[in-house]
């Protein structure tokens, strides 16, 4: 009888150390599941964040075409093109006008010329 009694003490504590351990396991699964909601949470900010940013337009030249682009910050197509630098800024103008922008203007050899806020 004594050899049962033994094999008993040693199962519950062969059952005490697993529950320990599935509870520290518990523990890490919910720190985890709680930054992953965390991170998706500061995702979901950041991504309103940057929607609520204004987009710049910019006029620049380009050689290739010899003409005046307009293109939007981050986007990759030019959104009109026009044969001089006034009829750009005109239709640039419009643009921001319309859509409450900002628009930023380069010289011919591509410097910074002048920075516009259009209201």
């Amino acid at each position: 009888m004594c050899f049962f009694k033994k094999k008993k003490k040693e199962n519950k504590v062969a059952e005490t150390k697993m529950e320990n351990v599935k509870e520290e396991k518990a523990k890490v699964n919910t720190k985890s599941v709680s930054s992953k909601k965390l991170n998706i949470e500061n995702k979901a900010v950041v991504e309103k964040e940057e929607k609520t940013k204004k987009s710049i337009y910019r006029v620049v030249f380009s050689k290739e075409n010899n003409v005046w682009q307009i293109k939007k910050d981050g986007a990759k197509r030019v959104i009109d093109s026009k044969p001089t630098k006034e009829e750009a800024l005109a239709r640039v103008k419009e643009l921001s006008q319309s859509q409450d922008t900002k628009f930023i203007v380069h010289k011919k050899d591509g410097k910074f010329q002048k920075k516009a806020n259009i209201r």
